[in-house]
């Protein structure tokens, strides 16, 4: 995927940011690229699992904002600090820090977790020296399944998820991923997937879709 350069916009811009990222697939393309698989990890192949707006669990009120500094995913016994991410001097999107491979790390000129939009929270498969990382079982996630965000006002945003796929990094759906979300707030975990090139690169992202249910 070619670099992605997105517009960075001020804190408290959240509709120009969100347009910004509607606009760009930068996270996606940071992760195709930047994720390599660990020497004697398998590699993992997968599609992508669509699922309809879950039966169980309902739409909440939005948050307003607070900077997130922890995630949980309980059926993944995931518990993790979150670093920040944000645009390099070229403008094109940061890595998560590849000597913190347990920390995932939040999209910090788009939207807060549970703030109206689509919120970023990306993180490795695996890393060189780590074969799994924070999000190593990150496609395994199923429909209803509970993801919890802290945020430093000490409220925490619980969302469910609705959907799990696996896409080429030439075939990022940006507008899916990124889009409108008619003002309700939205989660979305990326990280590296697919099957490993020939340098040794994921050529696929994992895409978590999730929604606001309420807060903690």
């Amino acid at each position: 995927m070619p670099e992605q350069r997105p517009t960075p916009s001020r804190r408290g811009g959240r509709a120009r940011r969100a347009a910004a990222l509607a606009g760009a697939a930068a996270l996606g393309a940071v992760l195709a690229t930047g994720c390599s698989q660990a020497a004697g990890s398998p590699a993992a192949g997968g599609a992508g699992t669509a699922g309809a707006a879950p039966a169980n669990a309902t739409a909440a009120s939005a948050l307003p904002p607070s900077v997130p500094d922890r995630i949980e995913i309980p059926d993944l016994k995931v518990d993790a600090p979150l670093d920040t991410v944000g645009l390099d001097a070229q403008g094109v999107m940061q890595e998560p820090d590849f000597a913190k491979p347990d920390d995932a790390a939040w999209y910090k000129d788009g939207p807060t977790p549970g703030e109206p939009g689509a919120a970023a929270i990306v993180g490795h498969m695996d890393t060189p020296r780590a074969p799994k990382a924070v999000f190593f079982n990150l496609k395994t996630l199923k429909r209803d399944e509970k993801i919890e965000v802290h945020r430093v006002d000490g409220t925490t945003a619980v969302f469910a998820v609705d959907e799990v796929g696996t896409y080429k990094k030439d075939a990022f759906p940006t507008d899916k991923v990124y889009g409108d979300t008619h003002g309700s707030a939205a989660l979305r975990l990326i990280t590296c997937g697919g099957n490993l090139t020939a340098d040794r690169h994921w050529d696929s992202n994992v895409v978590v879709y999730a929604h606001l249910t309420g807060r903690a």
